[in-house]
């Protein structure tokens, strides 16, 4: 994951705290299905994850789309991928 400008590696059953308001994105670097646990506060934004699961969007192509529910919930998505 990067946050903040610096790289971290996490592995199975590891935690990461990202404070409130810092610029973050992860990637996933194992080929298979990830899964992860997120903790959020104060509550409200599951509503993103909410419409993220309703549009069925797809990344690249629908990143318009993504980026307006994004701001809906007072979020914003910076620079490109983790390559």
């Amino acid at each position: 994951m990067w946050m903040d400008g610096v790289e971290h590696a996490a592995e199975a059953g590891e935690s990461i705290f990202i404070p409130r308001g810092t610029e973050h994105t992860f990637k996933v670097t194992e080929d298979g299905p990830c899964r992860h646990l997120v903790i959020l506060t104060p509550g409200g934004f599951e509503g993103f994850f909410g419409d993220m699961a309703a549009g069925q969007f797809k990344i690249p192509e629908d990143m318009a789309a993504i980026n307006e529910a994004a701001k809906r919930f007072n979020m914003s998505f910076t620079g490109p991928p983790l390559e």
